[in-house]
């Protein structure tokens, strides 16, 4: 049968799929600046801008959900846009275009096989699926599956079922890439393998063999990773099989497929507190999606007839249509397995199939209607505006309200607060910039990693503000986590020469951005005289006395200079409190600020919240010492000639009533 795409194309067709795909980018790249930015986005943008700029070759990705290490194939794609323009815009923008692209893809595959008017259909059905335009925005590399996976069907249907064998090579090098972007695309190596099975007389295997050649070498370098320059710890793979991800049967992935398809419950993503007032500013879309899921079933049908019906007579589309009925239902079939985890963006390797399947049995629809077919297409077109209509309503929505627990927030407050404290630093001549959230540990906590990658042409340092405050001998700029309104934020505010703010979503708070000058550190209510030297160089130069919280509880901050240099062991503090004889009534131990990131003339508060008790006999004495983590060894205090003299430093406390 000779192929439909060689058909030429009438001028009204590429109109039509012009609109559409500008319909699609719009909707994919329209406002890159509502795309929310969180912890996993600015870890794979920072790897990618390391490989962009030449700073690192990255070998790994960042690490998965169940603790394994991704591959780096995705940092390597993220690079390339990069590689033009280092901005986070730039990676927003390549996903969206990529999958615009998918959208291409997906109407040139069903047209080559089923025609024009199955191939707009299934087009514009995946082009406007809400599901499928938010997993077309973010910096996230299972965005990044469906041009892959359109890529691997077109390889399968011009291998398997027009003879190009050469095309086998695109069919499983495509899948291989895929695996790697996310693991969840390993749900289609049992499909390749009945394409394999089902279609050998046709194969040419040692094209197959090459190919995996060819997939092997764009491994190699996580495999060798994983062997010579990492401590993975491989059993997170054998806890996929084990209790510890163990399910009861259930059909997740089935109901999972049914969102993914429809559109259902995109209202998820304004989080469990938020989604209600959401629901109450559009209409009940059930009709629109029971006609979705109706094209989806009615094609489904049609396809296994005509499979059936037409096998071994040469017949492309239906032979075409047996790979798009595997490539729909064994993802759903794989993630049923009862000892798989499974999550809705686990079944994207099945996009846009669904759709493929609703297209012809749109196309199949419109010839029965003949003359009224005009009402087919008004029908499918109103369901397609009302899917824009709401997803453009979600995405106002989710720009402008906090969505606790949902949609996290849009890149645009980052960019402005980060542009505010360039600004800021500029203007004081500062000389780093402090990203005070609640962590110091980037990789682990997501205000500072989205402050380190949009500012990682800056000096800057990290603040866990449950903790401490850090304050440099020179003038510096803070930028103060919208949810910290402890003591530790409130010093920072009370010693700032400016602040500015970024007010973010409704009900989100405000990003603040402080001016720290060279003299702005906070002196102690009881200074030291001399003041005391532990054995790792942290010098202990005041206390504050206790201040009453709630709860018979107090503030206890002390304050104290670090080592000249960086020190690549971990420390913690402990407070002990006692009473007149001598019996701990009280005690509270955290961790010091980081010691990689000492610096000479560095003054630096910690914070400490513990039980006051209203009936311990007084006086009270606070034993406040340092010891290694987690070895718990002691940290002693020095004498002037450099000899231990205690475990601990001794403070009489004046009790709270006087």
């Amino acid at each position: 049968m000779a192929s439909r795409l060689r058909k030429s194309i009438p001028i009204w067709e590429i109109v039509l799929l012009f609109g559409l795909l500008l319909l699609a980018a719009f909707l994919r790249m329209g406002q890159p600046g509502l795309v929310e930015f969180k912890r996993d986005e600015a870890l794979l943008l920072g790897r990618a801008l390391d490989v962009a700029q030449g700073q690192q070759f990255h070998l790994r990705g960042i690490s998965s959900s169940v603790g394994f290490p991704n591959t780096p194939v995705s940092v390597w794609l993220y690079a390339i846009p990069l590689l033009i323009w280092d901005h986070v815009y730039a990676a927003i923008l390549f996903t969206g275009l990529l999958n615009t692209t998918a959208v291409f893809g997906c109407w040139w595959f069903v047209r080559r096989y089923w025609g024009p008017t199955p191939a707009l259909a299934a087009a514009l059905m995946f082009a406007v699926s809400p599901w499928a335009v938010f997993h077309s925005q973010k910096i996230w590399a299972q965005n990044l599956l469906a041009p892959l996976v359109i890529v691997w069907a077109i390889g399968a249907a011009l291998a398997f079922v027009e003879r190009k064998s050469w095309f086998v090579i695109l069919h499983l090098l495509s899948l291989v890439i895929a695996i790697q972007v996310h693991f969840a695309a390993v749900a289609l190596v049992p499909a390749t393998i009945i394409f394999l099975v089902v279609f050998r007389r046709r194969v040419d295997w040692r094209l197959v063999i090459l190919s995996g050649l060819l997939a092997l070498l764009t491994a190699i370098p996580f495999i060798y990773y994983l062997f010579f320059r990492s401590n993975a710890d491989f059993s997170a793979i054998g806890g996929l099989f084990s209790g510890r991800f163990l399910r009861s049967f259930d059909l997740s992935a089935w109901r999972y497929i049914w969102l993914l398809t429809t559109g259902r419950e995109i209202h998820a993503l304004a989080g469990p507190t938020e989604f209600e007032a959401f629901l109450t500013t559009i209409p009940d879309l059930t009709v629109v999606y029971f006609l979705w899921i109706a094209l989806v079933f009615g094609g489904v049908v049609w396809l296994g007839r005509e499979a059936y019906r037409y096998w071994g007579q040469g017949d492309y589309p239906s032979e075409v249509g047996f790979i798009v009925l595997i490539w729909l239902f064994v993802p759903i079939l794989f993630y049923t397995i009862p000892r798989l985890p499974v999550e809705l963006h686990y079944l994207l390797p099945a996009y846009p199939a669904q759709y493929i399947a609703a297209g012809v049995a749109f196309g199949v629809i419109a010839i029965f209607l003949g003359k009224w077919r005009p009402l087919a297409w008004g029908i499918l077109g109103v369901s397609a505006v009302a899917q824009v209509w709401v997803w453009l309503s979600l995405l106002i929505f989710l720009g402008s309200q906090f969505t606790p627990g949902g949609y996290g927030t849009p890149v645009r407050y980052h960019l402005q607060a980060a542009g505010q404290a360039r600004q800021l630093i500029s203007e004081t001549g500062g000389s780093e910039i402090l990203i005070a959230g609640q962590s110091e540990n980037p990789r682990q906590d997501e205000f500072a990693a989205v402050y380190d990658v949009l500012l990682r042409d800056v000096p800057r340092r990290f603040v866990d503000l449950t903790r401490s405050t850090l304050f440099p001998s020179e003038t510096a700029v803070a930028i103060i986590n919208n949810q910290a309104d402890n003591p530790a934020a409130i010093t920072y505010l009370s010693s700032a020469a400016e602040v500015r703010r970024i007010n973010l979503r409704q009900g989100e708070g405000t990003l603040k951005i402080l001016s720290l000058p060279a003299e702005a550190e906070p002196s102690p209510e009881l200074s030291l005289d001399p003041s005391l030297l532990y054995a790792n160089w942290v010098n202990l130069i005041g206390y504050d006395r206790p201040t009453p919280l709630d709860n018979e509880m107090v503030s206890w901050r002390i304050y104290w200079h670090p080592g000249e240099n960086p020190d690549p062991l971990d420390y913690h503090f402990f407070n002990h409190l006692l009473d007149a004889a001598g019996q701990r009534v009280g005690q509270q131990d955290a961790a010091v600020f980081s010691p990689l990131q000492w610096r000479e003339g560095d003054t630096i508060v910690s914070f400490f919240t513990l039980p006051w008790p209203a009936d311990a006999d007084a006086p009270l004495t606070m034993r406040t010492g340092i010891y290694q983590y987690p070895s718990l060894k002691n940290v002693p205090l020095m004498d002037v000639a450099g000899n231990p003299t205690s475990d601990a430093a001794e403070f009489p406390l004046v009790p709270i009533e006087e």
